[in-house]
């Protein structure tokens, strides 16, 4: 019942900024315009991005598993990302389908804190290329930052600097054992095996800088690909914007989106892109920036859901394939 209220709420919260964007802000016959208008072409670059990151997250998570002993092939990583892109789309946030992650490496791997150890080191280093970016990608543009927005800029510095305290506590472990220490009896056991796994997989890790630097570097390049994707769905509704400010606004919007508040983000993104349009003056240009920030949001949702729609179909191909083989006990 508390989970249910909890995702209600969510819905309701979704729904009261989808009201506040769509009817009290944006002119429907500019936003009808700006969507009749689209440019299909561009939607090729487009998803040609989208399947280039989910191979680099892939990747990306490959050399974690591996460096804990974890080999499975990238062809099988890449379809488990696919089909958690799937399930971001129907749970909070737009992490939710890393609980499908971790459940499909743990039942291949038979270490249930293996593979939730692998999935939380690899959604930090993302976070902490995204928040690094978000600071400094528009401290490099700043000249395309109006003065009165400047101090949304330690908005990033703080997330950055919040994940790295997170990558400390993991890297040194010790006040996160001590908190454990102090949960009682059987359930104290078992948080305290559950750590004991997990910071296993951590330590294996620190182990080899060299797969963690390139996995800190394949963060950098999938976030730098999903601000030109961005930049490609604004080309394609014909949105007067650089790659350039894309560059300088859209890692602020990706954090605000990662909130989880609302439903894969929806509804923060449409108020992050108004901020956004309306920061580089687009009323100068000829825009209306409430209806195409609209137009944006939603042309960048459906496209991600067709493309998350192959992550379903693989989803069903397995539901519905062989039985797999019993895997070894969790650890």
């Amino acid at each position: 019942m508390k989970r249910a209220l909890k995702f209600l709420l969510k819905l309701a919260f979704t729904a009261l900024l989808l009201y506040l964007v769509y009817t009290r802000q944006v002119d429907g016959r500019a936003f009808g315009t700006a969507l009749r208008g689209i440019r299909w072409g561009w939607t090729v670059p487009f998803f040609a991005i989208l399947f280039a990151n989910t191979a680099l997250s892939a990747l990306r998570w490959r050399l974690l598993l591996r460096s804990d002993g974890v080999d499975i092939p990238l062809r099988k990583l890449v379809a488990s990302y696919w089909i958690s892109s799937f399930f971001n789309f129907f749970l909070p946030s737009n992490i939710g389908g890393d609980v499908y992650r971790v459940a499909d490496v743990g039942r291949k791997s038979g270490s249930a804190a293996g593979s939730l150890a692998s999935v939380f080191v690899d959604r930090l280093c993302g976070f902490l290329a995204l928040s690094l970016m978000g600071f400094v990608f528009p401290l490099a543009g700043l000249r395309l930052v109006p003065p009165d927005r400047r101090g949304l800029l330690l908005v990033p510095l703080a997330v950055f600097l919040g994940f790295l305290c997170v990558a400390a506590l993991l890297w040194q472990q010790g006040l996160v054992r001590f908190f454990a220490r102090a949960v009682p009896g059987r359930l104290g056991a078992k948080v305290r095996g559950l750590l004991d796994a997990f910071f296993s997989s951590v330590t294996a890790y620190s182990r080899r800088p060299r797969a963690l630097a390139a996995a800190f570097g394949i963060s950098f390049v999938f976030q730098f690909l999903v601000f030109v994707a961005v930049w490609c769905v604004c080309r394609a509704l014909a949105i007067p914007v650089s790659l350039a400010e894309c560059c300088v606004f859209v890692p602020f919007v990706c954090l605000l989106e990662a909130v989880p508040l609302t439903v894969n983000g929806i509804g923060l993104r449409d108020a992050g892109y108004a901020v956004f349009f309306t920061a580089v003056g687009l009323a100068g240009r000829g825009c209306d920036p409430p209806s195409v920030a609209a137009a944006l949001s939603l042309c960048y949702v459906a496209f991600t859901l067709a493309y998350a729609a192959g992550g379903g179909l693989l989803f069903l191909r397995r539901l519905f394939a062989a039985p797999p083989s019993p895997a070894p006990p969790a650890a």
